[in-house]
This record gives C-alpha cells, sequence and structure tokens, in this order.
C-alpha cells in the first residue's frame, strides 16, 4: 500500500507542476479577504498566574459557536504538568464561556502529562459551515501526548495521539483516546525533520482524495536538516484511510522557513475557491523584527505551497500580544472575518485573543494581574494616598473644608485629607485662570499605610538576609520622608530618582509613610523653577509640580547588590567592542566575596557572551567592576529596526543567584559634524545620514500638569510616533523615566534634556545642580535612543560651570567623548554644540531663506522652529504672511514651508525638532489665546502646539502625519478645517479647499458618495499638499477619498453649515464603504422599556429633541459642575472664568451609529474636576452613559489604532462603575457608544464623576437616568419630589446657550478683559546710577542702557537701598556687562536695616563681551517687610558695569 500511495503522488505532482506557485495576483487578493486589522482583544484568559491558554480550535454546532484550547498549569515553562484540553462555548464568536475540559492528565499511560487537543475533519471551506464532520458516528481529535511535563514537554520528546466521543459537543466530557499514540518519532517511517519531537496536527477530510487518501494530517515538528544540521520547526503531511493508521509523505517537508532556531507551525487549512490557503504562524525568523507572527501560503495542491511575502497578518501590537502573537485559527462568518490567535505578553502570561476585518468594539477580557519575575521584589505603592495641603498660597481649588480666608485665598488650619493615587499634583488647574502666575506653591503632606508580610516579600534563596529600599521617581521639589516615626531627612528631589535604605525602619504588619513635599515659590538651589516666579523673559519655561508626580516603589534586595541604575553598558564607536561596568556595594556587617556575572543576550535570549569576576566587599564597601567583550557582526540599533540586546548582571554567593537587574542595550554608532569637523554637515546614525525629523515636548497636560501615569506616557509616545516623528526632545527637563523604554523600543532619536535657562551663583545651587545632573546621566546613558545630552536650553550658565558639567557627563558616559554631544540651545557656552533655533517666519526673519540658513555651517541642526495659532480661529488659504492672523492654516503653511526647505537641505543638514507637540502652561506671562473661542481661553499657555492642552489636534498635526507616517502603514486623508463649520455660512460661492495625505491621489467630493466630483490630485511630494483651487462649493458635505496603489484606503468627511443638503446626504448614516466602522444594529436612544426616565441631559449642549420624541435638557451648572467653578468664589482674585472654561468642545463630524448626531456633535471634557449631580429619590436607577471619540482617528484607515488615548474611569457616587473606559476602542472615530450600569441611591443625591482619567481627558456626551416600574421608588410622586428639588437650584443659567458660546470667538485677548493680576509677584528696578558708588567708576548709555562702568582701583563697591513687603524669600537679579574676557568674583552681602548680615556669598559674574546679561540669586531665606541694603564689593572691579538691580 506504501508504494501504491508514494506512486499515486509522483504522479499527481506531475499532473499539477504546472500550477505550483499562486501568482502573486491571487495571493494579494487572499490578503485582502483574510487580513484582520481590528484587534478585539482577549477572548479566553487564564483566571491566575498559574495557568497558561494556547492553541484555539474554533468550530460551530448547530447555532452555537465552540472553542477548544490547550491549558497549561504552570507559571513558567518548567514547573508545570503539561496542557489539557479544555473547550468554551459562545453565541457571537466574541464573548466566551468556559464548559470544562476534553481531555485531561491520565495517570500511567503514555500521554499522562501531555494532552493538547485539536479537532479534526472541520469543514475547510472558507465561510462554510465551520462543522466538525463526523467519521464512523464520532468526533474526533488529534492531540500533542507525551509523558514529559512542563510546556511543551521540555524534557521528553513529543507525540501524536488520537481521540473520539460519540457524544454531543455541547456538553464538557471526556474524550476517549487511544493506549498508544499514532504517530510517534521512533516510527519505522519517522523522518529527519521530525525526529526530535511533534507538535500540533489537524486532520482534514478531503473527499476528492487529492493525495490518494481521504484524511489529510497536517503536522509540525522539530529536527535538525541532515545536510545543514540547522534545528527548526517545519511543516509535512500524513495520509490515513481510517483516521487511526497514517503514513507520511514521501516529500516532507511541505513547508518551512530554513534558518537555524527559525519556527513554522500550526498549520489551519481553508479552501478559497481553487485554492488552498494556509494559515501558519511563524518565530524566530531572521528577516522579521518581532519574535512571532501569523501569516498565510497558498497552493493548489495541498503539497507545493507559495509564501506570502507581503504584510502579517498578525504581530504583536498590544500590551497583551507585545511578546508573542500567533497560531492561527481563522473563521469568516457573516461578512465578517474573525482571525484567533495565541497572545502572549512580556510578563509571559498566554491567552486566546481575536482580531477582526471590521471593527466590532473592545474585549472586557483581561489577564490577571501579573506577577513579577525577579530576583527583586517590589511593591508599588502607588494607590490609596491621603494628601493635604498645608500652606497654600494660590488659592484654594482643592482645599479642605477646614480652611480659614487670608489675603492669599485660603490656608489650612486642621489636615482634612483627600485620598488619591499617584502620580499626583497639586497644581492641577491652578495655572490656567489667565493670570501671569496663578501655579500653585507650598506645602503638601503625604501618607501611606501598607503592610508588609512574608507572602508579598518572599526573597529566593531567602536564607540570605533582606535589605529594603524606597524609591522616589519624582517629587515636587523638596521630600521629607519619614517612615515609622524614623526621619530620613529633607531631600532636593525635583525630576530624577531618590532612593533610601529604609531597612531599619520597617517592620512586619502595618507600616506608615510620611512624605512632606514643598514646592516654594523663588526656588533658587535646584535646576528647576517654575517660570512665574521670575520676571527675566523665558526664564525656565513652565511650571513645576507640588506633590508626588511620579511612581513609588518599596524594593528587597539582598544585602548585597547593585546599585540603583549600577549597571553603565556601551559600545564603541566602532560597534566592535562592548563595556560593561557594575556598582555594587555590601549592605551587610561581614566581609564576603561574591561573582559578578554579566550575561549578554540577542533579542531570542541566545548568549552572545558571559563576563564574570570574583569581588571581595568588605561591610559598606562598593566597588565598581569593570569588564568588556568583543561583539561579532552585531545586529545594530537604528531607526528602522531598533534590535534590541539584553543585558542581566547577577551577583552569585556560592551556587545561589542572589541579585538581578535586566538591562536593554541596543548597539550603534553615531557622528556628529561638530566632532568630525570634516565639512560634512550631516548626522550619522551607523554610518549612514540620517536626517533628524523631531519634535519638542513638555510633560505638561490639563488639568494633571506633570503627574503622568504609564498610561499617560504611552498615549503621548503613541501620537508622537503617528504624527511621524523619529526623534524627541525633552523640553526642557527630565521627563518620566518611561519614555527612554519606549524611545528605544520604538527607534526614536532622543535629545534628553537636564534644564533650561537657570542660574544662581550661590553654593547650594552650584551643588544640587551638579548632583541631580550626575542622577540624570546615570538614568539615562545606557540608552541607545539618546544621542545628544542637553545641558540646558537658552543657557545661562556660565562657561566654566558648563565645563565643569560637561566633564562630569563624559566622565559618567565615555560615549560623550567620542559620540554623543553634549549642548546648550540658543545660547550657552562651555558644551560641544550650541544648537541654533532658527524662528523664521515667526520672529523676524525670511522663511523662504530657511533651507539656505539651515545648510549653514553655524547651523545644520535647528533646535526649534514653530508658530503660534488658535484652535478654531481659521483664514483663507493664502500663501504665507509674516504679519498675518495667527490661524491654523497660516501655522500650517509655515510648518508645510520648513518642512519642505528642510527636506531639499537634507543632504547637507542634521535636521530640526518643531516646537511643540502639545501647548504647554507657561507661567511668567500672559497668553490665554490658546482657542479662538473665549470659553476655551486658557493659560497662560506657549500656544504653539500641534495639540491643545487637552490633546485635540489641530490641522498642522494632520499636516506631519501626511508629509511623515509612511502611507503603506498608516493610509490617512484630512480636509482641512474641522473646527470651522461655519466657513461657507454666507452660502454657496467658489473657495479652495485643502487637504492632508499621504495617499498617492484624493479624490475629492461635494457629497456624501462618489458623486459631484471636484478633482483628483496627485501627491506631489514631501512639503506639499493637496489643493483644489477656486471650486464652487454648492452642497453641505464635503468628502476626500485617498487611494494607494488604486485602492481606496482612507476617507474624511467634513458637514457645513449655511449650504445646500447634498443630494445623498442620508449616506451618511449609513456604514462607510472605504474605512469599516462598528455597526451595533441597536437603536441607540431608544429608550428602555419598564423604564420612567426622570433625566436625558444633553452634556455640553441645548436643549434637543431625538428621533423618538424623547426631550434631552440643556447641561448647565444645575447638573454639571467642573474645575473653574472652584475659582469663582468671593475670596478669589479670578472673577472672569466662565464655569465652564476650557470643559465643552463640539465636533461637526458625521456621528456613526446613530441619527441623533446632535446629542454627540456636543460633549464635556475634564478630569478629576468634572462632575454632574442630580438629585433623585433613594432608590435604585439605570443610568446611561453616551460617549464619542471625537478627536483620534479623524480621516484615518482601517490600519490607524488610536487605542490608549483616552482611558477614564467612570464612578457613580464614588463607586467606580466603568472602569479603563476606552471610546475609541469600542467605537472607532465618531461612533456613539452606550454604557448601561444598574446602581442605587441613598441620600437623595445622584454623583457621576470621573475618579481616574489615566490618559487624555474624561468625555461624555449625554446622560440619561430611569428608575424601573419594579422598583423601590416611589414613581407616583417622582416629578414632584424632583421638581421640588429643582426649585432650589440656581436660576442664573435660565438664559446661558451653548450656542452662542460657539459664535462668542476672540482673536486675541484684550488686557482690559483679563483677570486682574493680584498673583503676579511685583519686580522692582532699582537703577545703577542711583545706588551708593565707591571707587572708580563712570556712569555711560550702552547699547540703549545707562550704567555704571568701575575703572582699575581699590575697594569698588555699589549699594542699592532696598524694600520689601510681605515675607517671603525674594530673588536679586543682577543685569550686568563683563567686558575682562573672563569671570570676575565680587563679594554680595545683603543687610537689614540693623547692620545684620543676612547673607554674603561670592557672585561669579562671567564674561559677556559687547552684551548685557543677568546674574541672580536670593535672599537666600524668607524677610520680612522692611528695609535692607544690597552690596557688591570687590578689591577690583574694573571691567564690570552694572545697569541695575532687580528685587522680586
Amino acid at each position: 500500500m506504501k508504494k501504491i500511495l508514494i506512486l499515486a503522488f509522483s504522479f499527481f505532482t506531475l499532473g499539477v507542476n504546472a500550477q505550483r506557485e499562486v501568482p502573486q495576483s491571487r495571493m494579494e487578493q487572499i490578503y485582502e479577504e483574510a487580513k484582520t486589522p481590528y484587534k478585539y482583544g482577549l477572548a479566553v484568559a487564564p483566571a491566575d498566574n498559574y495557568h497558561k491558554i494556547d492553541c484555539p480550535t474554533v468550530f460551530r454546532e448547530g447555532d452555537k459557536w465552540y472553542m477548544t484550547y490547550v491549558v497549561y498549569n504552570g507559571k513558567s515553562g518548567l514547573d508545570g504538568r503539561g496542557y489539557e484540553t479544555w473547550i468554551a462555548e459562545s453565541d457571537n464568536l466574541l464573548e466566551w464561556n468556559t464548559l470544562g475540559r476534553l481531555l485531561s492528565y491520565r495517570d500511567g499511560y503514555w500521554d499522562c502529562n501531555q494532552r493538547g487537543g485539536f479537532p479534526s475533519l472541520p469543514d475547510m471551506e472558507w465561510g462554510g459551515s465551520y462543522a466538525l464532520q463526523t467519521y464512523k458516528g464520532k468526533h474526533w481529535m488529534t492531540y500533542i501526548g507525551g509523558e514529559g511535563t512542563g510546556y511543551e514537554s521540555v524534557n521528553k520528546p513529543l507525540y501524536i495521539g488520537l481521540a473520539w466521543t460519540d457524544r454531543p459537543l455541547d456538553i464538557a466530557h471526556e474524550w476517549q483516546a487511544q493506549d498508544r499514540p499514532v504517530m510517534s518519532i521512533h516510527d519505522k517511517d519517522a523522518q529527519w525533520w521530525e525526529k526530535l519531537t511533534q507538535y500540533k496536527s489537524v486532520v482534514y477530510w478531503d473527499k476528492t482524495q487529492t493525495l490518494g487518501a481521504p484524511f489529510v494530517m497536517f503536522y509540525n515538528a522539530a529536527g535538525r536538516h541532515p545536510e545543514t544540521d540547522l534545528k527548526a520547526e517545519r511543516v509535512g503531511i500524513a495520509l490515513s484511510k481510517d483516521m487511526k493508521h497514517w503514513k507520511r509523505y514521501a516529500g516532507n517537508p511541505v513547508f518551512a522557513h530554513e534558518a537555524d532556531g527559525t519556527i513554522t507551525g500550526d498549520a489551519h487549512i481553508q479552501k478559497m475557491g481553487d485554492v488552498y490557503v494556509m494559515f501558519y504562524f511563524s518565530a524566530f525568523e531572521p528577516s522579521r523584527k518581532y519574535k512571532a507572527f501569523n501569516t498565510f501560503a497558498a497552493s493548489y495542491d495541498l503539497v507545493h505551497w507559495t509564501d506570502w511575502k507581503g504584510e502579517d497578518l498578525i504581530i504583536p501590537s498590544k500590551n497583551y500580544d507585545e511578546l508573542f502573537a500567533h497560531k492561527s485559527y481563522v473563521v469568516k462568518h457573516d461578512g465578517v472575518v474573525y482571525h484567533f490567535y495565541c497572545a502572549v505578553n512580556n510578563a509571559e502570561q498566554r491567552g486566546i485573543a481575536v482580531a477582526t476585518s471590521k471593527p466590532m468594539g473592545r474585549s472586557q477580557v483581561r489577564f490577571p494581574e501579573p506577577e513579577v519575575k525577579n530576583r527583586r521584589m517590589v511593591m508599588e505603592l502607588g494607590k490609596g494616598w491621603k494628601t493635604w495641603l498645608c500652606d497654600n498660597r494660590r488659592g484654594a481649588l482643592n482645599a479642605p473644608e477646614d480652611t480659614k480666608n487670608t489675603a492669599f485665598g485660603q490656608i489650612q488650619s486642621a489636615p482634612t485629607a483627600a485620598v488619591v493615587n499617584l502620580p499626583h499634583n497639586w497644581d492641577d488647574y491652578y495655572g490656567y485662570r489667565q493670570l501671569t502666575h496663578g501655579n500653585l506653591h507650598g506645602t503638601a503632606m503625604y501618607e501611606k499605610t501598607f503592610t508588609l508580610d512574608n507572602s508579598q516579600f518572599l526573597i529566593l534563596n531567602s536564607q540570605f538576609k533582606k535589605r529594603y529600599f524606597l524609591r522616589f521617581e519624582g517629587v515636587g521639589t523638596y521630600a521629607t520622608i519619614t517612615l515609622n516615626g524614623k526621619d530620613y531627612g529633607r531631600h532636593p528631589v525635583g525630576r530624577t530618582t531618590l532612593t533610601l535604605d529604609v531597612t531599619d525602619a520597617l517592620k512586619q504588619g502595618t507600616n506608615n509613610l510620611t512624605v512632606k513635599a514643598e514646592h516654594p515659590e523663588m526656588i533658587a538651589d535646584m535646576p528647576w523653577v517654575c517660570g512665574g516666579c521670575s520676571s527675566e523673559w523665558g526664564f525656565s519655561e513652565g511650571s513645576q509640580p507640588l506633590g508626588i508626580f511620579r511612581p513609588v516603589v518599596l524594593e528587597a534586595t539582598d544585602e548585597i547588590r547593585i546599585e540603583p541604575f549600577g549597571v553603565h553598558i556601551w559600545n564603541d564607536d566602532k560597534a566592535e567592542n562592548v563595556y560593561v561596568e557594575t556598582e555594587v556595594k555590601n549592605y551587610g556587617k561581614t566581609t564576603e566575596t561574591i561573582e559578578v556575572v554579566n550575561k549578554f543576550s540577542n533579542a531570542d535570549g541566545k548568549q552572545v557572551f558571559r563576563l564574570t569576576e570574583k569581588v571581595t566587599l568588605q561591610p559598606g564597601e562598593t566597588k565598581v567592576i569593570k569588564q568588556q567583550s568583543p561583539v561579532r557582526n552585531p545586529i545594530l540599533w537604528s531607526t528602522e529596526n531598533p534590535y534590541l540586546y539584553k543585558l542581566a548582571s547577577m551577583i552569585k554567593r556560592g551556587k545561589n543567584t542572589t541579585d538581578e537587574i535586566s538591562t536593554s542595550f541596543g548597539i550603534r554608532t553615531i557622528s556628529w559634524p561638530v566632532k568630525r569637523q570634516d565639512g560634512d554637515g550631516r548626522f550619522y546614525l551607523n554610518g549612514q545620514p540620517t536626517f533628524i525629523n523631531g519634535v519638542c515636548e513638555y510633560e505638561h497636560q490639563f488639568g494633571q500638569s506633570h503627574a503622568f501615569s504609564p498610561e499617560q506616557v504611552a498615549a503621548r509616545v503613541k501620537q508622537i510616533r503617528a504624527a511621524g516623528f523619529n526623534a524627541f526632545r525633552d523640553a526642557h527637563q527630565p521627563h518620566h523615566l518611561d519614555y527612554q523604554k519606549y524611545w528605544d523600543k520604538e527607534g526614536v532619536l532622543w535629545w534628553t534634556q537636564f534644564s533650561a535657562h537657570v542660574w544662581y551663583d550661590t553654593p547650594e545651587f552650584r551643588e544640587n545642580f551638579k548632583h541631580l545632573l550626575r542622577q540624570w546621566v546615570k538614568e539615562r546613558r545606557n540608552s541607545p535612543s539618546v544621542v545628544m545630552w542637553g545641558l540646558q536650553n537658552e543657557s545661562t550658565l556660565p562657561r566654566e560651570f558648563a565645563e565643569e558639567c560637561s566633564e562630569i557627563i563624559r566622565e559618567m558616559d565615555p560615549t560623550a567623548r567620542t559620540m554623543r554631544v553634549i549642548t546648550t540651545c540658543n545660547g550657552g557656552e562651555g558644551t560641544d554644540w550650541n544648537v541654533i533655533q532658527n524662528w523664521s517666519g515667526t520672529y523676524g526673519g525670511d522663511v523662504n531663506n530657511y533651507g539656505r540658513e539651515l545648510s549653514q555651517g553655524n547651523q545644520l541642526l535647528n533646535g526649534e522652529y514653530g508658530a503660534w495659532r488658535s484652535i478654531g480661529l481659521h483664514t483663507e488659504p493664502a500663501d504665507f504672511d509674516a504679519n498675518g492672523v495667527w490661524s491654523e492654516e497660516r501655522m500650517c503653511r509655515l510648518m508645510e514651508t520648513k518642512i519642505r526647505l528642510a527636506e531639499q537641505a537634507k543632504d547637507s543638514v542634521c535636521g530640526q525638532f518643531q516646537w511643540i507637540f502639545s501647548s504647554h502652561d507657561n507661567p511668567g506671562r500672559r497668553q490665554p489665546d490658546e482657542a479662538y473661542r473665549k470659553i476655551d481661553k486658557v493659560g497662560p499657555f506657549n500656544y504653539k502646539g500641534l495639540v491643545t492642552p487637552w490633546e485635540e489636534p489641530l490641522d498642522v498635526y494632520y499636516m506631519y502625519r501626511a508629509n511623515y507616517v509612511p502611507v503603506a502603514k498608516d493610509p490617512m486623508v484630512y480636509l482641512a478645517g474641522h473646527t470651522w463649520a461655519d466657513r461657507f455660512a454666507t452660502g454657496r460661492r467658489r473657495a479652495t479647499i485643502e487637504a492632508y495625505s499621504n495617499c498617492d491621489s484624493v479624490l475629492l467630493y461635494n457629497d456624501a458618495v462618489d458623486a459631484q466630483c471636484l478633482g483628483r490630485k496627485v501627491n506631489q511630494g514631501v512639503g506639499t499638499h493637496f489643493m483644489w483651487e477656486n471650486r464652487d462649493i454648492r452642497y453641505n458635505v464635503l468628502r476626500a477619498v485617498g487611494y494607494y496603489k488604486g485602492q481606496t484606503v482612507a476617507e474624511d468627511i467634513l458637514v457645513l453649515e449655511g449650504l445646500e443638503k447634498a443630494p445623498h446626504f442620508d449616506t451618511l448614516y449609513q456604514a462607510s464603504a472605504v474605512v469599516p466602522q462598528y455597526d451595533r444594529k441597536t437603536e441607540l436612544l431608544k429608550g428602555a422599556e419598564g423604564y420612567t426616565y426622570l433625566y436625558r441631559l444633553n452634556c455640553g449642549g441645548d436643549d434637543y429633541t431625538d428621533t423618538y420624541g424623547q426631550q434631552w435638557v440643556q447641561d448647565n451648572t444645575n447638573y454639571s459642575h467642573s474645575w473653574a467653578e472652584d475659582f469663582i468664589q468671593s475670596a478669589d482674585s479670578v472673577q472672569l472664568l466662565s464655569p465652564y472654561q476650557a470643559s465643552q468642545r463640539t465636533t461637526h463630524d458625521p456621528i456613526h451609529g446613530t441619527r441623533d448626531w446632535k446629542l454627540f456633535q456636543s460633549f464635556r471634557f475634564g478630569r478629576h474636576k468634572l462632575n454632574f449631580r442630580f438629585p433623585v429619590p433613594d432608590g435604585e436607577y439605570r443610568v446611561e452613559l453616551y460617549f464619542t471619540e471625537p478627536w483620534h482617528g479623524t480621516g484615518g484607515s482601517a490600519q490607524t489604532d488610536c487605542e490608549g488615548l483616552r482611558i477614564f474611569d467612570v464612578a457613580v457616587n464614588d463607586r467606580v462603575v466603568l472602569d479603563d473606559v476606552d471610546v475609541w476602542a469600542e467605537a472607532g472615530h465618531d461612533g456613539a457608544c452606550k454604557k448601561v450600569v444598574d446602581v442605587t441611591v441613598t441620600g437623595g443625591a445622584l454623583k457621576i464623576d470621573f475618579p481616574e482619567v489615566k490618559a487624555g481627558q474624561a468625555l461624555i456626551c449625554g446622560i440619561a437616568i430611569a428608575s424601573s416600574s419594579s422598583s423601590s421608588v416611589n414613581t407616583s410622586s417622582l416629578s414632584s419630589a424632583i421638581l421640588n428639588k429643582m426649585k432650589n437650584l440656581n436660576p442664573s443659567t435660565d438664559t446661558f446657550s451653548w450656542a452662542a458660546q460657539e459664535k462668542e470667538v476672540m482673536e486675541k485677548t484684550p488686557k482690559e478683559l483679563l483677570p486682574e493680576d493680584k498673583n503676579a509677584r511685583a519686580n522692582v528696578t532699582y537703577e545703577a546710577e542711583d545706588a551708593i558708588l565707591k571707587g572708580k567708576y563712570i556712569r555711560k548709555e550702552y547699547k540703549k542702557q545707562t550704567g555704571v562702568f568701575f575703572g582699575k582701583g581699590a575697594k569698588n563697591s555699589i549699594t542699592w537701598n532696598v524694600s520689601t513687603g510681605l515675607a517671603q524669600v525674594y530673588a536679586l537679579r543682577f543685569k550686568y556687562m563683563n567686558s575682562i574676557g573672563k569671570p570676575m568674583k565680587v563679594r554680595m552681602q545683603f543687610i537689614d536695616s540693623k547692620g545684620v548680615v543676612l547673607k554674603e556669598d561670592d557672585l561669579t559674574f562671567a564674561e559677556t563681551p559687547g552684551k548685557w546679561r543677568m546674574l541672580s540669586t536670593t535672599t537666600g531665606t524668607y524677610i520680612n517687610a522692611g528695609y535692607y541694603k544690597v552690596v557688591l564689593s570687590a578689591q577690583d572691579m574694573e571691567g564690570l558695569a552694572l545697569d541695575a538691580l532687580d528685587v522680586q
């Protein structure tokens, strides 16, 4: 029989030889048919960390869907017994209910520990029944079997077993199985490719017997190639006539990728017309950047397979599948493709996820909280902190109830605490009140109680003693820390980490941690100060936080440990050698000898080198162990392929590994023109010129300021990458440590910044500056993404101090001598490079000369370029006007011009950094015009952002997307003017329409369908956009469709006011034919039967009647409350804010999923201060919440991914009812989304708020509240009860109208409309010529400033008599000029009216040839109101000129 089968195979092969290759056109059709770009999420996940779920098989029986999957019962690949097979059922292929086991462990058999099954004989027809066929009245299943333990039997080979059942499939039950395998690596006909072990198998019933037998088994196995010795997994075929006896196909393996360690497996076959499609997964494929993925091959004969070379079907891209996304099972049902796969995250949790061809919402299934796998055990101390303000001089937004009024606002008299989670910043909304300096300063107390027991801090090898360390990643600005009554002192923390050994204070059971966070005004001993604490323009832009604004963790380690950030790894400038330094310390009381081990592995875990060294440490001793190793042919980290190796640094004591940390590292070389000095102005990465398209970004967000959660960091990174930038500049202080993880992983070049425009000539400032500088470098030096060290922006550091700091950086980072550059920007000396800022077109200059200027030897890299704008302020398209209105169009034109000219000059320059991604708060200035509508005007903001502080993208954001995001990655088209719906308010006219797109071409229609065509435009390249000039705009719909390779891929729609209704307008109520949308097929707004509706509130909108005739009332202060309301009070100086300020926006986009667009087109946004309150009788209620995502994803495609950009919780009466709402993930862009919760009310009120917003802003469109006729609420008296309470509500909102707010706009806010600026600190200037002078001097004017110029002589001095008001620290700023060519030291004394010297310092006046400069110091301490003297003196002050002393 065997010979007959082989002969049949031979004849068949000859007959189909001419059609072995499936043509590319057919392969592309298969890809388009099978692609599933929408990841729904997890379908099945383990309930704990002791199980892993794998290998889905999906089939249908009757009207139910079923999924079998295998379950491994271990935490790691070694500690579990093995696989069992389970089954779940579903009505809709998305939501699954587990039924139970099908194959369990069975002791005493060949398969006692491994029984992972795969149902046989599925209907192979694409889009068919997906039923399991029966053979001889039974359902069949092949399975992985064996006696070896662990994940896929790590210690013994696996074989293929056979099981069956004759019972119904809808009930979980144990299937019968043979007592021996049907396929084994020991079989006589076993082939070389399966000699190591066998894996997954699936049997298909080929009734045409294409290969000479009805039953065809595809299985994958591991073996070594007899010629190359390459070890890999490959796919082969076996054949049977009875399901029990199997013969291998002689031509096996039929499908493989011949590379060492590569996996090709888990074949799943479906028939698409005349072609068989094999969905399979591959792992450790050298051509891919990710470890595992799903793709497909195609065949006409089941034997000869054509591999798809295009985009993979499923790749790692979400936090639940970031490690592996593999092992396909694909079905098509009701026009939707469902691609099930095994998802594995970085914690190695495994579950079954599903992706779909159309958006289907988002799964609610999550992995359990992962356990930390580490030698070090870490307890995150982020939740449940009590906090209160001790001294609040800036108002009382968050003041406790126990407060008293003062001239400065409210000061707390007794601590009434709020309970918060970290990160937290008390200065949340204070700085947005249109004041020069409204930000909060003062002191906040934080208390945290936590429990410590052995189970939480069980350390491996616990025979060694433990040490416990508290790590703070950011406290604004000083932290005084107490643990269980033990004082750990006051520390200048700010924006770098602080680690404390707290072993002696910890105890078993309850521990109490107290942190006093101080952020006073007029800080003068730190590199980071609030910009509002200075009168000097540009002084340390931005605010600083007040509170614990970054994570806090408690870490347990061995007594001999690697110090914080104590591993330093780098490579030389030829990428030939890797150097490792490991800082270790003995915290114990005895001398110990240890072994330091550094194991360097590639991304697949294969060891590259291992370095060891014995070290003896005395008690308390610290040593740095230096090691190095050559590396051969490393894979280099780049922007296209950010390849990361892993360094495992370990301490071994005897045979035990007692401490271990992991460091990701990328090998790469960089080269800058300022180091080469070869006339080539380009930046080189790995020897290749790389154009830097960078963006600057402050870490500010509306209502949260600097307190970024990990989710917020991830969201900001995602937005920046979605705009196409390949480089990032911290502006202008150290950012959250998570950023560097993303930049390393994403291949983003990083210009990390330490400080900006601050210098105090005091010993305290110098010492703290250098101490924190060292910590900053230590935290970031291992990152391959770091290509520049930014010492200061617009630096005021004296040359010699900048040189000293630069040398510190070089000592800590040897690559700063050979590769990385140390910079200032737009001013400064003493570093490698003072990078210019070219603001031509914004602050003078001719933008048309930009390319030529950038190419000059003194430029080459532009550190900042940008433009002012106000969102919603629009002007008709025109050439750039340097003196024009600061409209969105003007900014787009200016930025586009610079992009185009930089692109033309890219072969001679390094690149440029746009200023700035998100508008940031800018205390010290009066800049309230972030937006055109008066109700949106907040600040002061540096309003040059591509997105607003609340993360609403402007037109210019899409301009960058169009220019720098590859169309193959994410096609997009965006019609300019989404916030300009009234452009045609006067009616039909001719106009120029603009669009931004990365597509090959764009078609524009003046209708909702392919009608009223206004023409096709072709992409003209970087720095250009699509324009339809002088077109007759008749109808109220503009529709742009983007084309890529001849296919429609993206679409954008504008609905305009004032024009005739488009002929096919009603098509907009249907799902788009270009970009799939989730169609819920429900009557979204229709009231639920059996309920009486008390309230329907149109959040952010006026009264509205929906399509069901239901009345939605206007949102106003009768119901809603936001941040600005807390500042409108008699004790506050700010009276001109609206209670709705910067908390409501509108969109004019079509809303899919409903005909009631108006309800969703207006909305409220906010964070913890946004809430809605409704008086209701006690009882049970149905609460309906309505959302949309109006900002993220506009004009996108099926590849556009905005998941995670907005994440928030919803609480009702302080109980969270919706956790981590992500509207885009559930409904897409502009999709209507409804959530229903049932609540019980006591106390006569129902409050809805958003207690935790992890990313972006919470956003809500509508709220409906109803009671059931069967509930405990007395419905007969309901209306009167509500009305009685409503009578007492504020009637002042009766004349309020959101429609009127939409029309109340203002280009620039005149000074008379700004609030009285009582909070700004007065600056008093004392002229030098009016001071008391001694020695030789002359008074003269220089550069329009009259100053005192000292000559040669002994005992020169100048004395100012000054007066002060309030008791506080005062800044002293000397405007001076030093022309002697070197720094000059001068004695400064601050003396009170009784002659007591309160402060005495030596000030160093840096050289300033021909320029007036500022030198700053402070009074050093609080001083009372009164009269004082400020004296400068020296033996010789020749060459020093003084213009004035500023006291603030």
